[in-house]
């Protein structure tokens, strides 16, 4: 018997043709043909459906106003795919996003063998447009869509041959990215980029094929009802259509191929289609003996190669397939392949900030690599399906996905909301049924935190209904793989009492302990109330994370401040350094507790989410790595944690610039922590030079110094130890300051206050601007007054947001001791907290002069815009210098000083 499918070469677009990336899949056997016991003979081939990437020639317009007649497209933007409108205008000043219709078109040449009848089909395969599209070829509409994060296929077929003399069809689709009250996701914290943001192909097979129009999925799904390390089975349910007009003798094979492309085990049939049948089969193929096993650690991939054949004509369509088992319980978490598994990984949304979207293929490949090789075993896919490219490296490299329908936050009670939660769900799982790396179904993400304003009676008896309806849908699509929910601390009581916590196979928790409410050390007493009070649930953390800005350093960051009235954090330091605390933290506590069946870290990258106002404006700054995907430090912490090859990283390559103050005028030095992670065990660090000596790690993987900075230049290296030394290096520029500003021998040149932080701020100049204190004499600092901050909204027209969202209110005066001299003095305001005129209003002296005599921000700028105000004074005398706030409306407010000695 030949290896009929010797050359084929596993790789992506199994919906498609099965494998290939480029026009030849490779040959499907050796010789002349594949003669099976019974005289089943199918014939040899170099390519299966021919297939078109239409990337390029698109015009586009942001507009409703054309028709989908018109063929005209000038004064169109000529775009690429995939493309998104809201990748610039969701980052802008200007509050909200476009959200409404789009129109694509383009002309497609239509293959030959598609256009001369007979026995061809011609397809469009969309695998994500945001979120209603409709399809017109030649003017007439030949399909639509319902859901901004699936795949669909539509049928131009008719449209192809009638192009047989032109050999061109006309393609527009009209794309709307506005809310509609019956499709999901109806608010979020993502930005809802509309768009044709992934790919479009079209695609030509015989009339015979395996079903294209199944909810967007290959037609074939394989499943596998025993696996173990001695023997597997493999079921492949597949989808024959017959669109001929005569009834066919059809032919089915189904064959497991390893990783080499050789034959393992194979199965055939054969089925009589009448015109027009499509027909379900389900065959189960050969036991398999001893199959390799499929793991993060050993990604081993089969492929099942799944051909139909009538009249010497075939369709084929390949599918990965990867052999594991796995469990989970309440008592002792989740396991795989026989083994206890810890799983531990990320969130991950298919964004770049400035690119929204419209990601390439092998930008999220990309993305998958990164989350790999930072140890990484598990990924959850927020808050949606995500595309082909993004399961297909999760398959290959080894990741376990969970992934989940796009219903976030709210729902609408309404027969159209059931329906197209439904269908999308469906779609999901449909679509990406085969794909081993696939192991959770989510339905529901914080469904309970923003029900609509007023509540409609039933609500919340509505999304219990709804939940069960979705359980009851993903197991009778897929009673393999379990389910599981996102649900959100402030309403946690809710979930518990509906039910709606025990309607999935895992209750999986959002929790944000220390950053939105309570203390870090809360979260692990949820965790232990929770696992008490429902010893059989098995339980999940989906999210944790703080947000963290690279130009904001706090020295030795610490809890941040609850109201003890409302259990909300009262002021949110955005700091690099309480990230870290924050994740050091909570690793330490999910480390103690095995029984959880996995945790997502939010999240892996920012990402866009256009209403967000805190420092990096329409960001979510949760991420570990930025939009550019350079890491922050703390990704040092989970490569310590997560991977066994060495790691050494010097917490500080965000903070090259510091400042502080001497203990004392004699003092050279300013003593400050810095931190390494490291999985070595013991760390020396060596400071220009001279070593520091050698240090344990801690719980978190963390060794800290107490380093003695100089003013200037500060190089580090640590070192590692064992069979491979590894080291890291970073330099550190730091100014030092003399508690005493008229220290003869320490004279202050400049000055530069983030007044209202207990963090330093590093401008786009790379200055630092130290820390906010009280007046200390000798030195400088305020009298009266209380920190603030908000996160109300973003300063207009300014990329230095950090620096005006905290502030100082109520202050009677900030005072320098400086020595005798002439000084430039920049105050910096923002009014944060009033949005009408004459609410604050208050006398601004520097000195003995009167800079402004009523400064009302509002009245001059507006809310939330920064006014700088300079001055210049004279200190004679040893006086010093003062500036003074007189409050005539409510108390004076001000964000930054900025103090230079000409």
């Amino acid at each position: 018997m030949n290896d009929v499918l010797k050359n084929i070469t596993p790789t992506r677009r199994s919906v498609l043709i099965g494998a290939g990336a480029g026009a030849a899949i490779g040959a499907l056997s050796a010789g002349a043909a594949w003669s099976t016991p019974g005289g089943f003979s199918i014939p040899s081939i170099t390519r299966q459906r021919d297939r078109v990437l239409l990337d390029t020639g698109w015009s586009f317009s942001r507009t409703d106003a054309a028709d989908a007649a018109i063929t005209s497209t000038a004064g169109w933007e000529s775009v690429t795919l995939p493309h998104t409108w809201n990748d610039q205008d969701s980052i802008d000043d200007e509050p909200g996003y476009y959200q409404g219709p789009g129109w694509y078109r383009r002309s497609v040449e239509v293959p030959k063998t598609a256009t001369v009848p007979p026995g061809k089909r011609a397809f469009l395969h969309f695998e994500g447009a945001n979120q209603v599209a409709e399809v017109f070829v030649n003017g007439v509409a030949v399909g639509r869509h319902v859901g901004g994060y699936q795949a669909f296929t539509v049928d131009v077929s008719a449209q192809a041959r009638a192009a047989v003399a032109s050999g061109r069809i006309d393609l527009a689709v009209r794309v709307d990215n506005a809310i509609d009250p019956d499709i999901a996701p109806l608010t979020a914290d993502f930005t809802f980029y509309g768009g044709l943001y992934r790919n479009v192909w079209l695609v030509i097979t015989e009339d015979v094929h395996l079903d294209m129009l199944d909810s967007g999925s290959s037609g074939v799904f394989v499943s596998t009802p025993s696996v173990s390390a001695a023997s597997a089975t493999v079921a492949v349910k597949a989808r024959l259509v017959n669109e001929g007009g005569s009834t066919k003798k059809v032919r089915l094979l189904n064959a497991v191929l390893d990783s080499r492309g050789r034959k393992v085990v194979f199965d055939t049939a054969q089925y009589t289609l009448a015109p027009g049948e499509t027909r379900e089969v389900t065959r189960t193929l050969p036991r398999i003996s001893n199959p390799t096993l499929w793991s993060p650690e050993s990604p081993t991939l089969y492929r099942v190669s799944t051909v139909i054949e009538a009249d010497l004509r075939i369709d084929r369509v390949d599918s990965p397939l990867g052999f594991r088992w796995y469990s989970f319980d309440a008592a002792t978490g989740f396991s795989l392949n026989g083994a206890a598994y810890p799983l531990r990984g990320v969130n991950r949304h298919q964004d770049i900030v400035g690119k929204g979207n419209a990601l390439t293929d092998d930008e999220h490949r990309r993305d998958v690599q990164i989350i790999k090789d930072m140890g990484a075993n598990v990924l959850r896919l927020a808050h949606y399906p995500q595309a082909p490219a993004v399961l297909e490296a999760a398959d290959e490299l080894g990741l376990i996905l969970w992934e989940e329908a796009p219903l976030v936050s709210r729902a609408t009670i309404s027969d159209g909301f059931t329906a197209s939660s439904v269908s999308q769900t469906v779609e999901m799982i449909r679509q990406h049924f085969n794909h081993p790396s696939v192991v959770f179904w989510g339905y529901m993400n914080e469904i309970l935190l923003q029900a609509p304003r007023p509540t409609p009676p039933g609500y919340e008896q509505y999304i219990v209904d709804l939940a069960r309806r979705l359980e009851e849908v993903v197991r009778a699509e897929d009673p393999s793989r379990p389910t599981v929910m996102a649900m959100n601390r402030d309403t946690a009581n809710r979930y518990n009492t509906l039910g709606l916590a025990d309607i999935p196979k895992i209750a999986a928790w959002n929790l944000y302990h220390g950053w939105y409410y309570s203390g870090l050390d809360d979260f692990a007493r949820f965790l232990d109330e929770q696992h008490a009070t429902y010893p059989d649930r098995p339980l999940w953390v989906s999210e944790y994370g703080a947000d963290s800005d690279s130009r904001l350093h706090w020295v030795r960051a610490t809890e941040l401040p609850v109201d003890p009235q409302s259990g909300r954090v009262s002021y949110k330091e955005q700091s690099v350094e309480f990230q870290q605390l924050f994740n050091e933290k909570y690793l330490a506590a999910i480390n103690e507790r095995p029984w959880l069946v996995g945790t997502t870290l939010w999240a892996q990258f920012e990402f866009g989410s256009e209403d967000r106002s805190g420092t990096i404006p329409h960001v979510n700054q949760k991420g570990i790595m930025h939009p550019d995907r350079t890491p922050k430090d703390v990704v040092g912490l989970y490569r310590s944690q997560w991977l066994e090859t060495p790691v050494v990283h010097i917490a500080a390559h965000e903070w090259t610039r510091r400042a502080g103050t001497a203990e004392s005028t004699g003092a050279a030095t300013v003593t400050q922590p810095l931190k390494v992670y490291s999985n070595q065990g013991r760390i020396e660090l060596v400071h220009n030079g001279v070593s520091l000596g050698t240090k344990a790690t801690g719980a978190a993987s963390e060794a800290v110094w107490e380093v003695p900075f100089v003013d200037g230049r500060n190089t580090f290296t640590a070192h590692g130890r064992g069979a491979a030394t590894v080291k890291d290096d970073v330099e550190i520029a730091f100014v030092r300051y003399s508690p005493v500003l008229a220290d003869p021998s320490s004279i202050v040149r400049r000055l530069p206050v983030n007044i209202g932080g207990v963090t330093q701020y590093v401008d786009p100049d790379e200055t630092v601007w130290i820390e906010d204190q009280e007046y200390r004499e000798g030195g400088w600092g305020a009298v009266g007054g209380t920190l603030g901050w908000t996160d109300a909204g973003w300063i207009n027209g300014s990329t230095e947001d950090p620096l005006y969202q905290f502030f100082r209110v109520g202050m009677t005066a900030y005072r320098f001791d400086v020595p005798d001299g002439t000084y430039d003095v920049r105050l910096r305001f923002a009014e944060t907290q009033k949005d009408t005129a004459g609410q604050r209003v208050f006398r601004v002296r520097l000195g003995d002069t009167v800079l402004v005599e009523d400064l009302d921000l509002v009245a001059l700028v507006g809310a939330f815009t920064n006014y700088d105000l300079d001055g210049v004074a004279t200190a004679t005398g040893g006086t010093g210098l003062t500036v003074s706030f007189d409050a005539k409306v409510d108390q004076p407010i001000l964000a930054g000083l900025d103090l230079r000695r000409r």
